[in-house]
């Protein structure tokens, strides 16, 4: 047997458990984790042009599907906590509690739907780019949904914002990841946004008279 046969198992030997892990510790640090969330909620709503610049375009679904449940969660909580002093739309806590229960269920569900569809968008325009990177594009931007939260204080900029916001994102993330022209992704998009905008606000209109005529009734109610 040579020296180097014999020196051979001592260096395979001499790696110890606690280097091995060592090795691995890199790749595991360098996943996102829940305490970075709030401040990739904050650079997506202040930066969103350097956040989708800079993010990554595949590393699995779980991250940015955690990232959707938390920012759904703490805008059905933020909705729930202003509904209990009268303010916002009426029936918002009712509706920030149930997003505070079933945020998870929605959230898994609505949001594949809407990267399926955006996936379908972005394929028609020409994007190379796979399911998972338009998963992501949508996932980031439910970081306002804390802002529009608030926003519902005030009539119609809640439903506003929420129709017109999401899709000026995507329509950053259509430039800055999938490459498409400035032009053709602020067409798209933009018109996706208005439509929304008008449905939302003609939702709310809705509903606002039909709250306005039930107090009427109750009032009439009790002068009887």
């Amino acid at each position: 047997m040579s020296i180097e046969e014999e020196q051979a198992p001592e260096q395979e030997q001499g790696e110890s458990p606690e280097q091995t892990r060592a090795d691995e510790e890199p790749v595991a640090a360098s996943r996102p984790g829940v305490e970075q969330i709030p401040g990739m909620a904050i650079n997506v709503i202040t930066n969103p042009v350097g956040f989708y610049q800079g993010m990554p375009k595949s590393g699995g679904l779980i991250d940015p599907l955690i990232f959707m449940v938390v920012l759904a969660v703490v805008g059905g909580v933020l909705s729930a906590i202003l509904s209990l002093f009268g303010l916002g739309m009426a029936g918002a806590m009712f509706g920030g509690l149930m997003t505070i229960i079933l945020a998870p269920v929605f959230v898994v569900i609505f949001g594949f739907i809407g990267a399926a569809i955006a996936y379908v968008i972005w394929k028609m325009m020409g994007s190379q780019e796979n399911f998972e990177t338009a998963f992501r594009c949508i996932a980031y931007a439910a970081a306002i949904a804390p802002v529009t939260a608030v926003l519902n204080l005030i009539p119609y900029l809640g439903s506003l914002a929420s129709a017109l916001w999401p899709m000026a994102l995507l329509a950053i993330a259509s430039i800055h990841v999938h490459r498409r022209s400035v032009q053709a992704s602020w067409a798209v998009f933009g018109v996706i946004g208005i439509l929304f905008a008008l449905i939302s606000v003609g939702g709310e209109h809705t509903s606002r008279q039909l709250m306005s005529g039930v107090e009427d009734w109750e009032e009439m109610l009790k002068r009887q």
